[in-house]
């Protein structure tokens, strides 16, 4: 439960939080469903590797570019490469779509208004 207490307050710090988390949430979901499904049905016997493709579509655009990479000597790089460019673009989601955020007076500023008020002056 603090767990999600700690992420609504550090999401609803941003003008556009909670939309930018109902985008990139669900594609970090999608992203990490995709590598446990690809590692597990590679590992099947009379599998051909082809479910790999399942997760070079969740993580397009980016494993697109991974793949002019010289891959062919470390096999194993590659399961990790692309999970990794899938969250890489899960972030850029996030920073693109949280907009700015929240403007909040400093710490003090407030008791100072309220000194001042009580004391009949204006802030």
């Amino acid at each position: 439960m603090r767990l999600f207490r700690t992420v609504g307050r550090y999401v609803s710090r941003y003008d556009r939080g909670r939309f930018a988390f109902a985008i990139a949430g669900p594609y970090v979901l999608l992203v990490i469903a995709a590598t446990v499904y690809v590692e597990i049905a590679t590992r099947q016997p009379g599998s051909q590797g082809l479910e790999a493709v399942v997760l070079f579509a969740v993580t397009s655009p980016a494993s697109q570019i991974l793949m002019f990479l010289p891959l062919a000597t470390l096999p194993e790089a590659a399961y990790w490469l692309f999970p990794v460019a899938g969250l890489f673009q899960a972030w850029l989601l996030w920073l693109i779509a949280r907009g700015r955020r929240k403007g909040m007076p400093p710490a003090g500023a407030l008791r100072l208004q309220d000194d001042a008020q009580g004391q009949g002056q204006a802030p």
